[in-house]
């Protein structure tokens, strides 16, 4: 049973089961010997009213202010036809006294049960009709934004995505052009290494998830790819343990990426030592994530690369609650540490 089917089978277990167990409780049968057609009028009228609430009265409480008069105006007239069906002269069994020349004419007693019982049914069903028919209409506000959030989510990853492709294109291509220039022998590698990558990234970055495997060994191409533009001087330590523990386990693409890519950016030297530690780590579903550069350029000032950014609103959607991001730079030194509870 889905959320949306929900008010459907209340409104079926009340009309199915609880009313006609509530008209039990009435005299019903004795009302059924001599007066079929009061009870059929009756019960027909429970539902109208059942129904007439449910999709009319609250519906219009929850439109513009003119509406809400015409639900004043339903259950008026409503209180009014149940009124004049307490009003009905009920036919008495053959075997009441017969008044000289004339029907059997029921008791003040069973004329007041007759509209009590009545006035009981129309006041339950009204209510609870009601009730429901609130309830309802809060619960397809509820869904509708919740709707609403749900895409709005949606094409914001759709942008932030669109944005990290050219972030990695510009990066790459760099490196690339810088290789090409000082006509390295290592350039015809790294452009396969580059097209490699360009396969992940198109056959992975528009999913919503993919295993940790699959991000991981990107990263390492990535890393690998980096290196055929540095020097002796600059080294980067990546290392990546898994306890096994949730071998199923998946992430969204290219979220780690940019910290790495980072790290290499600014951490790179041409002449002083650096070097540059990647580390991940998957323990009882959670995956710990650190990074660790020497600052050896600065961006510059004013300006702010996208990157980051991104990737802190694309956790805060996609992991809501369900992340920690640390970055901080101190003496010289650029860490982040991230803490992640995959899916």
């Amino acid at each position: 049973m889905t959320n949306r089917n929900l008010p459907l089978f209340i409104d079926l277990a009340f009309c199915l089961v609880l009313l006609p167990i509530m008209i039990m409780l009435l005299p019903i049968e004795r009302w059924l010997t001599s007066n079929m057609v009061f009870v059929c009028i009756l019960v027909g009228w429970l539902y109208i009213v059942y129904i007439t609430n449910r999709c009319l009265t609250v519906p219009f409480m929850f439109r513009r202010k003119k509406y809400l008069v015409w639900s004043l105006v339903i259950l008026i007239l409503m209180i009014v036809i149940t009124w004049l069906i307490t009003q009905y002269q009920l036919d008495m069994p053959r075997h009441f006294r017969r008044p000289p020349g004339g029907r059997p004419r029921p008791s003040a007693s069973s004329l007041r049960l007759h509209q009590q019982g009545v006035w009981f049914l129309f006041l339950v069903v009204t209510v609870f009709s009601l009730a429901m028919g609130l309830l309802t209409e809060l619960f397809r506000q509820i869904m509708a934004r919740h709707e609403v959030e749900f895409e709005k989510k949606k094409a914001e990853l759709a942008l932030y995505k669109a944005q990290i492709n050219p972030h990695f294109l510009f990066n790459s291509l760099n490196t690339l052009y810088g290789m090409v220039v000082t006509q390295s022998e290592k350039a015809e590698a790294a452009f396969m290494q580059f097209i490699q990558l360009m396969k992940y990234m198109y056959s992975n970055a528009s999913k919503d998830f993919i295993p940790v495997q699959t991000e991981i060994e990107y990263i390492r191409q990535y890393i690998e790819m980096q290196k055929y533009r540095m020097n002796e001087y600059t080294r980067i330590h990546f290392s990546y343990t898994d306890d096994k523990g949730t071998p199923d386990a998946v992430i969204a693409p290219m979220l780690l990426i940019t910290f790495v890519e980072n790290a290499i950016k600014y951490g790179v030297s041409s002449y002083k030592e650096s070097d540059i530690y990647i580390a991940v780590k998957i323990e009882n579903g959670d995956l710990l994530f650190a990074v660790r550069n020497p600052v050896m350029t600065e961006p510059a000032e004013g300006k702010k690369g996208i990157g980051i950014s991104n990737c802190r609103k694309r956790m805060d959607l996609l992991y809501p609650n369900r992340h920690t991001l640390e970055i901080k730079q101190e003496n010289g030194i650029y860490s982040v540490t991230l803490t992640l509870k995959l899916k």
